[in-house]
């Protein structure tokens, strides 16, 4: 029975077990599995030997979310793709496989063993979790980190189209994107407006990484990675001011001190434009649960239009546009005051 004809507490049982998904999402990920599947159907055997799994369990996993209609199970242990399943492979124009693995992980995932800790004393538990906080976590975990990169990488993408069709950048001829990790959206606008130059801020793993995957880009020349904390210094002088996915890791009082090193460096006639979740009466149901899983994760948080005209004002920027897009993302755009 679809889950939406279930009683209520077959619908309940089935919510109860979302986090299974979840984690089976993260692993047919990991392994690769969609794109295994994109010249047909292959059997759970084949897919365990290509990826050194156990045929019986992955099969029991695959079975599991072909029941969701993630997969499509076309015979005796056999498994073909589906659109759901297409959107996990590295080839889709909007590939969530990366998101899916790293959001699986523990850097992820362990916090959330202490959600009821964190309603109950209002601040985040995962430093105490993990041993760390967690981006101090992710430096220790290079295998982790280099997910956590892609996956931003795979959120750039499903940005950028909606980005670039919403905004124009062509009086821009230099941005910075401030925690912009492997650069994905600043090579998509290199590669739209060809007298843009960009400079990407990052801590020094990601950056090294970053260099590295670009190196080869027809527009590798136009980019400059630099090391640094976002909390200390930014690079002066550009037109705009990029941030994309930031603001929302972090609560009020550290949006301040990064808002007010980019005051510090962004000219009096420059923009400073967020890119986040806008918490709107119109805005997705995962919007409102991202703004959840900030607040597991990080004490962080999406915001409204007010709130982020409120938090601008004190770093010394005037909210100037607050538009939603169809994307991941809304457009946020404040001026120096």
């Amino acid at each position: 029975m679809p889950p939406e004809q279930a009683d209520p507490v077959s619908q309940m049982m089935n919510l109860i077990l979302s986090y299974c998904r979840s984690q089976a999402l993260g692993t047919v990920a990991r392994l690769g599995i969609p794109d295994l599947l994109k010249e047909g159907a292959k059997t759970a055997d084949e897919l365990a030997e290509a990826t050194h799994s156990d045929p019986d369990y992955l099969f029991r996993m695959l079975r599991a979310l072909a029941s969701e209609g993630i997969f499509d199970a076309v015979g005796d242990r056999s498994f073909a793709l589906t659109p759901l399943a297409e959107a996990l492979s590295d080839e889709h124009p909007q590939s969530l496989r990366w998101l899916a693995a790293s959001m699986n992980d523990e850097a992820h995932w362990q916090p959330w063993s202490k959600a009821h800790d964190v309603v109950v004393e209002g601040r985040s538990q995962s430093a105490n979790v993990l041993g760390a906080p967690i981006w101090e976590h992710l430096q220790g975990e290079p295998e982790q980190a280099e997910r956590f990169g892609r996956a931003m990488s795979n959120m750039s993408r499903q940005a950028i189209a909606g980005i670039a069709a919403h905004y124009d950048f062509s009086r821009f001829l230099r941005v910075v994107d401030v925690g912009g990790s492997h650069g994905t959206l600043v090579l998509d606008l290199l590669e739209k407006y060809p007298e843009m130059q960009a400079t990407v801020l990052d801590l020094p793993p990601v950056v090294e990484t970053g260099r590295t995957m670009v190196e080869d880009h027809p527009h590798a020349s136009r980019i400059e990675f630099v090391a640094g904390s976002f909390f200390e210094e930014i690079p002066a002088g550009a037109d705009a001011y990029l941030l994309k996915h930031i603001l929302h890791d972090w609560p009020d009082e550290e949006c301040l001190r990064i808002l007010r090193a980019i005051r510090k460096a962004i000219p009096a006639d420059g923009t400073l434009l967020v890119f986040d979740s806008l918490l709107v009466p119109e805005a997705p149901p995962w919007a409102v649960w991202l703004d959840v899983h900030m607040m597991v994760l990080l004490d962080g948080k999406e915001r409204s239009p007010d709130e982020f005209s409120a938090l601008f004002a004190k770093a010394g920027f005037e909210l100037t546009k607050a538009q939603p897009i169809p994307a991941p993302v809304a457009i946020i755009e404040a001026r120096p005051v």
